[in-house]
C-alpha cells in the first residue's frame, strides 16, 4: 500500500552562526557537519521523507548561501529564506508566515528527534492551541535543594526528572495575531521563550510528550558523542518507518 505523503510543511530553522562550536563552524554553518557519512542537516531530511514529509521551509542565515547551494540538489519541493544573520530564531520563522497556510511543523537544524509526526499533527489539531511544544524528560545529575530566608533547608531532591523543549513543534496559521512585535523581535531564542511564555497566560500551549530517541548537537562535546554512537539515532530501518 503505497504511503501517503503529509501534507503540512516542515521550517527547519538553521540561520545562527553555532559559536559553541568554536572554530569547526568558521568555515561551514553547523547543520553542514558530519555524523558519519552524511551532514546533520541531510540525516534529518531522510529521516523526515522516512515519514512522508516533502515540503520544506528553510530559514537560512549565516553562511546561507553554502547551505542553500548545498541543499539545492538534495530537495524539489524547498523555499529558502535568508532572514540575514542577525535575525532571531522567531524572527526568521516570522520571515516565512505567508507561507504558513496550515498547521506547520518547526524543527531546528541541529536537532533529531524520531517522532511520529502524523500523531504530532493530530494531537495539534485536537488541541485547538496555536502552538504545541515536543518536551522529553530530562534526568538532573545533581542532588537539588531548596531553602528558605532563614537558610533552612526545605527540600532535598536527588537527580529529579524535568521535562525540557526540545526543539520541535507546530504552529497554527493564526500564531502571529497572537504575539506582539516587541516579542518576535528579540534576538537569538529570547523570542521563542518569551512567545511560549505569553501563549501558556492565554492558555494556547499543547504539550506533546515525546520519550524516544533524540540527538541536539551544540557543543562539540555533543558532536563527538554523535559520532560515537550515531547509528543508534541516524541509521533508519523498516522497524523505524512507522
Amino acid at each position: 500500500m503505497k504511503k501517503q505523503n503529509i501534507e503540512n510543511s516542515m521550517i527547519i530553522v538553521c540561520g545562527g552562526k553555532g559559536k559553541r562550536m568554536g572554530d569547526i563552524t568558521k568555515r561551514i554553518p553547523k547543520p553542514m557537519l558530519k555524523i558519519g557519512n552524511k551532514t546533520i542537516i541531510e540525516h534529518k531530511i531522510k529521516y523526515y521523507q522516512s515519514k512522508e514529509i516533502n515540503k520544506f521551509i528553510f530559514c537560512l542565515g549565516y553562511k546561507s548561501k553554502l547551505l542553500k547551494n548545498f541543499l539545492s540538489g538534495k530537495v524539489t519541493n524547498a523555499i529558502f529564506d535568508d532572514g540575514g544573520i542577525s535575525a532571531g530564531i522567531l524572527k526568521r520563522i516570522f520571515f516565512v508566515k505567508k507561507y504558513i497556510k496550515n498547521d506547520t511543523l518547526i524543527s531546528y537544524g541541529d536537532t533529531l528527534a524520531k517522532i511520529n509526526f502524523k500523531d504530532l499533527i493530530s494531537k495539534h489539531k485536537k488541541s485547538k492551541c496555536v502552538l504545541t511544544i515536543v518536551v522529553a524528560p530530562i534526568k538532573n545529575p545533581f542532588g537539588i535543594v531548596e531553602w528558605n530566608t532563614k537558610n533552612r533547608a526545605k527540600t532535598f531532591r536527588e537527580k529529579p526528572i524535568f521535562n525540557h523543549f526540545i526543539g520541535y513543534s507546530v504552529i497554527s496559521p493564526n500564531f502571529f495575531k497572537k504575539i506582539t512585535s516587541k516579542i518576535i523581535n528579540l534576538s537569538d531564542g529570547k523570542g521563542v521563550v518569551e512567545a511560549i511564555k505569553h501563549l501558556i497566560k492565554k492558555k494556547q500551549v499543547n504539550i506533546y510528550k515525546f520519550n524516544d530517541l533524540q540527538i541536539t548537537i551544540n557543543s562539540k562535546t555533543e558532536l563527538y558523542n554523535a559520532k560515537l554512537d550515531y547509528n543508534k539515532y541516524f541509521t533508519l530501518n523498516e522497524s523505524n518507518k512507522k
